[in-house]
């Protein structure tokens, strides 16, 4: 059996970020994924704000900047605009700085964050059990630690091994990708294209990731076949590259820790309830425990220090955009109340309307 200070499951942008704050701290670390290849395949719409946006909806300055680093090599394209599409087509346009990212390119650069900052990648390494402080693997030796990582996404092997189960709901998702020149703008739509929740087109580079997310299927028809009625819809043309998964979607729990685990991005619910965003928050909630496993190790800093840090940085505006998620689902469901709430928060301005889907602060005029 190979020992570490911390093992940390899961190399997404939860499970690299905890792995390089640890090992910054001083902890031998262990980070490890199932996957062949790291981001692929790509289960995202792979749209990230810009740093300035994050800070006006968390506020935490210094975190941010030190722990949601977007690696430039992975930028695909700029966008300078949100554009939400009502059933009936209306649209409405704010600004919001961000861009679109290779996930594959995203996720490599992060995990090689981590060993550059001292942490052994292990892939691919399928986690079969995990109890107490022992990491079993399907193949080669198991691994301990004194503390235990899980960033292994919504259905978390870590999570069942430590009986860690927030209360959420979980979204079907597919995205593909589609080829033609497309504005500097991301959108979303709304209404029975998307029962439940929207659909998107966010431009690349010579390409779109278009995409929808749903609470439900309707009666007889499948992701795929959505997702082809709203490709012929907006004269898209074929996508290629389909791929599904879930979305956790649900209140923060009230603790993020069970014993020597601690549980950070989608296996923990950290996500943007109203939008389905969840690499911020992966970034900082991985910061976070990646910064309290190492304390941990040095000096025995309890690991409820972690349940502190997210109150501080992540829960209040994860929790409140759970709350409109709630209210807004009692009108989702119908075209007709959906346009006209649209229309109404729109003509009170951009920040009401960017409230309903992007919870925050953002500038603008409708």
């Amino acid at each position: 059996m190979d020992r570490y200070d911390v093992v940390v499951v899961g190399a997404g942008p939860a499970g690299s970020s905890a792995a390089r704050f640890a090992s910054a701290g001083g902890a031998r670390t262990l980070l490890v994924d199932q996957r062949e290849m790291l981001g692929a395949p790509v289960q995202c719409g792979e749209f990230l704000p810009a740093p300035h946006e994050l800070v006006d909806l968390l506020g935490c300055r210094s975190v941010i900047e030190e722990a949601y680093r977007i690696p430039p090599e992975t930028v695909l394209r700029r966008t300078s605009t949100m554009a939400c599409v009502s059933p009936y087509g209306h649209r409405y346009t704010f600004p919001l700085e961000g861009m679109s990212v290779s996930r594959r390119a995203f996720d490599q650069a992060l995990a090689s964050d981590a060993q550059k900052a001292g942490a052994e990648l292990r892939y691919p390494a399928g986690v079969t059990k995990v109890r107490d402080e022992v990491v079993e693997f399907a193949r080669g030796p198991s691994a301990s630690g004194k503390v235990i990582i899980g960033a292994d996404g919504p259905v978390s092997t870590v999570a069942r091994g430590f009986g860690f189960a927030p209360e959420r709901e979980l979204f079907r998702m597919i995205t593909a990708s589609v080829q033609g020149s497309f504005p500097p703008e991301i959108a979303l739509y709304f209404g029975r294209v998307a029962p439940g929740g929207y659909a998107w087109v966010i431009p690349k580079d010579g390409e779109a990731n278009v995409g929808l997310g749903v609470t439900h299927l309707p009666s007889g028809q499948g992701l795929s076949a959505l997702l082809d009625r709203f490709l012929a819809k907006e004269h898209l043309g074929p996508a290629k590259e389909r791929t599904r998964w879930w979305v956790p979607v649900g209140a923060p729990p009230e603790s993020a820790v069970r014993g020597r685990a601690m549980f950070c991005g989608d296996a923990a619910n950290l996500v943007m309830a109203t939008n389905g965003a969840g690499i911020p928050s992966a970034m900082l909630s991985g910061r976070d425990a990646g910064v309290v496993a190492a304390a941990h190790v040095a000096d025995g800093t309890p690991l409820a220090e972690y349940d502190r840090l997210l109150a501080e940085h992540l829960n209040g505006p994860l929790a409140r955009a759970h709350r409109v998620k709630e209210f807004g689902d009692r009108v989702v469901g119908n075209d007709l109340l959906l346009a006209l709430g649209m229309r109404y928060i729109g003509s009170k301005g951009l920040d009401s309307m960017m409230r309903l889907r992007w919870p925050s602060r953002l500038r603008g005029n409708s």
